[in-house]
């Protein structure tokens, strides 16, 4: 009797192009995932908002449709959109020659001092807003050759240095700001006092959820 020999069992089918499509991708420096049409923030499920905590399976167990959060989510990158393009205006309006880069940066410091202080350091300005301090360097220094902010030393430490809006940078600010207001109060003021109340109490949630 010849023995039979056993037949080879089948071994997992390969997945064909995924290979070639990586290294494709590679050599011309897009990402997998770009190639394949997936972004690399959705297929690793990470939120592009800081601090949400939220990940990719956030809310299902709430039994919510998910339609709910698509149009939270449209409506926000709607307002992004449209919040940038008025950052630049909002920078002409203080200087003519102030980007976008400098209204955060000026912002910051109005913020900083709004309680009275006598100036805010460099390296808080660069972690409120997420930039490293090369970057935050720069920009205070066009700010400073444009005559909106100045240098102070410290009150409390002679080895560090403040820094606070020139009153030319604080006038033109203010002028600035009064005029966002009035545009805001414009559009606001067809809104009855409960929905504006609603309108704050929840975007100042979703701000702390996002710190």
């Amino acid at each position: 009797m010849v023995a039979q020999r056993p037949e080879p069992k089948a071994g997992p089918t390969p997945v064909r192009g995924t290979a070639s499509s990586a290294s494709s991708a590679a050599a011309s420096g897009v990402s997998p995932g770009a190639a394949s049409g997936v972004s690399p923030t959705a297929a690793s499920g990470a939120s592009p908002l800081a601090g949400s905590g939220a990940g990719p399976t956030a809310g299902r167990a709430t039994g919510r449709p998910p339609e709910l959060i698509a149009d939270v989510e449209q409506e926000l990158s709607i307002l992004l959109r449209r919040a940038r393009s008025a950052q630049m205006l909002l920078a002409r309006r203080v200087h003519p020659e102030m980007d976008a880069a400098g209204y955060a940066l000026i912002s910051q410091i109005d913020l900083g001092t709004a309680g009275g202080g006598a100036g805010v350091r460099a390296s808080d300005v660069a972690q409120a807003l997420g930039l490293d301090k090369s970057t935050v360097s720069r920009g205070l220094s066009q700010l400073e050759t444009l005559g909106l902010i100045e240098r102070i030393g410290d009150p409390d430490d002679g080895r560090a240095r403040l820094l606070r809006m020139t009153t030319a940078g604080a006038e033109r600010y203010d002028a600035m700001r009064a005029q966002r207001q009035a545009e805001f109060r414009a559009i606001l003021d067809r809104w009855d006092s409960a929905d504006l109340t609603d309108l704050a109490r929840l975007l100042g949630r979703l701000n702390t959820d996002l710190s």
